[in-house]
């Protein structure tokens, strides 16, 4: 299975597995903070709309996914992907919180965050997937910083 290129700006950390992955310029604060509170993480993406739109283009054969209107859906988007416990924990957390208590309660209005878990063949995957408006990293940062 061929690796897909790099798209977004991106440091190589090591994560607290001691596994070296690459975590994108934008979220490095988000995950850097993430870890040291005790979360796990398994993928990001500062917007995953742009990213899939990056590899597509860069790829010589079909990525198998990532279409006009996917690309779209996504333009915009930022990921977060946690194994479940984590992600009900670190979305418990936010509920708490001001500047994301709506965003994460309340679904479909502007602002709001888009969560899921695929359902595979077996049953449920092990990831939650946490998508989150792009402008809001900063602000995402800024909470996690004080946690």
């Amino acid at each position: 299975m061929p690796i897909d290129p790099t798209i977004h700006p991106h440091e190589t950390l090591t994560a607290p597995t001691g596994e070296r992955v690459q975590i994108d310029e934008g979220l490095l604060p988000i995950v850097r903070d993430l870890w040291r509170l005790g979360y796990a993480t398994s993928a990001c993406c500062q917007d995953v709309g742009e990213a899939t739109a990056g590899v597509r283009e860069k790829r010589t054969d079909p990525l198998g996914y990532g279409g006009d209107a996917f690309i779209e859906y996504h333009r915009g988007w930022a990921l977060l992907k946690l194994p479940i416990p984590d992600a009900m924990r670190f979305v418990a957390m936010l509920a708490e919180t001001p500047a994301f208590g709506e965003r994460v309660r309340d679904r479909w209005r502007p602002g709001s965050w888009r969560m899921n878990v695929p359902l595979e063949p077996d049953g449920f995957s092990d990831a939650a997937l946490l998508h989150f408006p792009k402008q809001q990293i900063a602000e995402l940062a800024e909470v996690l910083r004080k946690q």
